[in-house]
């Protein structure tokens, strides 16, 4: 189980991003899970979110997304 300490994020992290990331880590680890048959010790949306801070857990920006509406 992860310890509080460890899920504060570092200043100036934006925390919608870190949710999102932390939600698709999550989702990819019971995907993973389901596949192998492997069980992850404790609660999956808490270890996603750890390895998220931790950075852990690559991502980017897609820029060709057109978001000026």
């Amino acid at each position: 189980m992860a310890k509080l300490a460890s899920l504060i994020p570092t200043p100036g992290a934006n925390k919608y991003e870190i949710a999102i990331v932390a939600a698709r880590e999550a989702r990819r680890l019971n995907d993973w899970s389901r596949r192998t048959g492997e069980t992850i010790h404790g609660k999956v949306t808490a270890e996603a979110l750890g390895r998220t801070i931790r950075g852990e857990v690559p991502y980017l920006y897609d820029e060709s997304v057109d978001t000026s509406g």
